[in-house]
């Protein structure tokens, strides 16, 4: 019977559970590791604009539909949790629907490339989450010089919603934005997804 009771105790001092609690208490726990990276980021949009004015005036009309596709880089730094600064560079192919009256030596298509300066304010935001507004301003050039689509200043705003991945350093977001060029009086729309990178 001594046996067996001695058996017993050493049973239960060689389980944790048991041993008064101290191994289980005192046992270092595994912390999972999700820090949020702000700073200097990299950023590319992938979307598509529509115009909702004539771009071409004249007889050249920009239909709205099928929208046109548009690529645009930023490099950016988060000031803190409340605003961040970027450079962006923007390009976008924009189709005209070519009439009888068009005269032949008129291109019917454009393509866009634009170097802005944007500033971004926080509205709401999260450890992970954020909803923003944002405007920037630059200079737009076009090609090719056929197409009667002029060079000139750019402005463009609009407020997105971005979240924080589990995968360290990656941002997922979309944006909606409006742009306004001023030398053609040509206003657009555009939704863009996007995927930043933080370092």
């Amino acid at each position: 019977m001594r046996m067996l009771s001695c058996l017993f105790i050493l049973i239960l001092s060689a389980n944790p559970a048991f041993a008064g609690g101290t191994a289980s208490k005192g046992a270092p726990k595994i912390q999972k590791f999700s820090e949020v990276e702000r700073g200097f980021w990299l950023r590319t949009d992938m979307g598509f604009s529509m115009p909702v004015t004539n771009l071409f005036g004249g007889d050249r009309q920009s239909p709205a539909w099928p929208p046109s596709p548009l690529l645009q880089l930023e490099a950016g730094y988060d000031l803190g949790q409340i605003a961040s600064i970027h450079l962006a560079l923007h390009g976008q192919q924009i189709s005209g629907e070519r009439q009888p009256a068009n005269k032949a030596e008129v291109s019917n298509d454009v393509g866009i490339f634009a170097v802005l300066l944007g500033l971004r304010f926080n509205l709401i935001t999260t450890k992970r989450t954020g909803w923003y507004v944002k405007a920037a301003v630059g200079w737009m050039f076009t090609a090719p010089d056929m197409a009667g689509y002029d060079s000139g200043l750019i402005f463009q705003g609009g407020t997105g919603l971005e979240y924080a991945t589990m995968l360290r350093h990656f941002w997922v977001g979309v944006e909606v934005w409006g742009s306004y060029d001023l030398t053609n009086s040509g206003a657009m729309v555009a939704l863009t997804p996007n995927l930043k990178y933080v370092f």
